[in-house]
């Protein structure tokens, strides 16, 4: 088995002479124009013969990305999970697809079996069994689920393939949260490091259960040009790598860990090419890409009438969610700000009214609990198409700054998380199937017991302070 690391979460698969090409995404940004892939990717494998087979895990579009897709020959069949919605979208573009169902390992060439199932939030994994060698490529299907689930995946995995030759695993964060806030006081940079150091322990752990030949972390190979985001590149890709932390951790495994840089090739358990990480250079990349980071930041400014379109929606969703919006019994005020425009929208909820109006510059932002700042492309395909809203909770397509520490903890910004997205039916009630009374009162015992649940989106757990 050859298996060649192209960039991000793709790698291509070479055995018995047929080839499996993972997630490909390389030509152009994605999440509009905020994720940019870097280091570039190594194509010569992929142009020099065209993959057999295409494995797209999930629809995240820094994994089905469909214009790198439409670059790559149509001869090649797609494989996906049978338990996914993206095969439509991807037989549009031209290709044959193939849908699998769960724990079903599929023979695709005489001697080569795959498997893909589905794992928690839409997500998959694929196994490569060749007879000689096998691989496990979880992208970003394992490392952000919860222990006891990330616990029995594995051991499921274990249980029926035994120990792989090769496991290949996500470590990025893979979300808005929480460096897409400011709050006062927040030392941002300390909080990038704090939450990407969750991720690296949580790679090695992952590495050191399944208990690999060879461990590579992957799939986190993104920049961002945006100048409100562009900081956060360094603290996020260079200090304590995942490898690192396994090392640490680890020092008697029998397990080879890669930091790998796209090129890298390994061959029957031989590397062929050694191309390793190297840190992320804000200083280089301004120096290198300034084409990219000026596209990065072009927006349109919008006009009145287009603020007035997007407030009808937002005013829609209040009108679906209204019962849900009443049970956080606080009021507050937010602004929904768009780059470039005169004109903004304010979401104002006072007591069991929540109203939503168009409001004209200049605008008191100290008069807000919350200033979302976005471009009204983001927000118009958030609120107008199924998945849009990925684009701003996945994607980093907007800052949330909080006008007080006190109002960020009591995380207020779940109530936007709601509102912006295309809306169809009511949430369920956040108290469950139960009154609020009950509800409160068992929260309340937890919480006198010191069992306030651990959560990836908790503003009051992830952010470091200054002072």
């Amino acid at each position: 088995m050859k298996i060649t690391f192209i960039g991000h979460a793709s790698i291509l698969v070479e055995t018995k002479g047929v080839s499996i090409l993972s997630d490909p995404w390389w030509q152009g940004p994605c999440f509009g124009a905020q994720w940019w892939l870097h280091p570039h990717a190594w194509l010569e494998p992929v142009e020099a013969r065209p993959p057999d087979f295409i494995y797209v895990s999930h629809g995240h579009s820094d994994h089905l990305h469909h214009a790198t897709l439409r670059r790559l020959p149509q001869s090649a069949k797609v494989v996906v999970s049978d338990a996914l919605d993206i095969a439509g979208p991807i037989r549009d573009l031209g290709f044959d697809v193939i849908e699998l169902p769960e724990k079903t390992p599929t023979e695709i060439a005489p001697g080569v079996e795959i498997e893909i199932t589905p794992t928690m939030g839409g997500d998959t994994y694929m196994v490569v069994r060749d007879g000689d060698e096998t691989c496990f490529n979880f992208n970003d299907a394992v490392h952000a689920t919860p222990d006891d689930y990330r616990t029995r995946c594995i051991a499921d995995l274990l249980s029926r393939y035994g120990k792989p030759d090769y496991l290949f695993c996500g470590y990025g964060t893979a979300s808005h949260f929480p460096n897409c806030y400011v709050v006062p006081d927040m030392d941002a940079e300390a909080t990038a490091k704090k939450r990407q150091a969750h991720f690296n322990r949580v790679w090695a752990r992952i590495a050191a259960a399944a208990g690999p030949r060879f461990a590579f972390p992957f799939a986190a190979d993104l920049v961002f040009f945006d100048d409100d985001l562009m900081w956060a590149n360094e603290p996020i890709h260079n200090p304590d790598r995942p490898t690192d932390v396994y090392r640490r951790d680890h020092p008697g495994s029998d397990t080879t860990v890669i930091d790998l840089a796209p090129g890298f090739c390994i061959e029957n358990g031989t590397i062929v090419r050694e191309n390793l990480f190297r840190p992320v250079s804000n200083e280089m990349l301004r120096a290198e890409r300034p084409r990219d980071i000026a596209a990065a930041n072009q927006f349109s400014d919008p006009e009145r009438s287009q603020v007035e379109e997007l407030a009808g929606l937002v005013r829609r969703n209040v009108g679906i969610c209204l019962d849900y919006l009443r049970e956080r019994r606080r009021d507050y005020r937010f602004l929904l700000a768009l780059k470039g425009g005169d004109a903004a929208i304010e979401i104002a909820k006072s007591g069991n009214a929540v109203e939503v109006s168009v409001v004209d510059a200049p605008f008191d932002e100290a008069g807000y609990d919350i200033v979302f700042t976005t471009r009204f492309s983001y927000l118009r395909r958030a609120l107008t198409t199924q998945y849009g809203h990925e684009g701003i909770f996945v994607g980093s397509g907007g800052i949330f700054a909080y006008r007080d520490r006190a109002t960020a903890d009591q995380n207020l910004h779940q109530e936007l998380w709601v509102l912006l997205t295309n809306v169809e039916e009511p949430p369920t009630s956040r108290f469950g199937d139960q009154p609020e009374w009950l509800y409160r009162i068992k929260t309340g015992i937890k919480r006198l017991l010191g069992q306030k649940p651990s959560t990836l989106y908790d503003l009051g757990e992830w952010i470091v302070y200054k002072s």
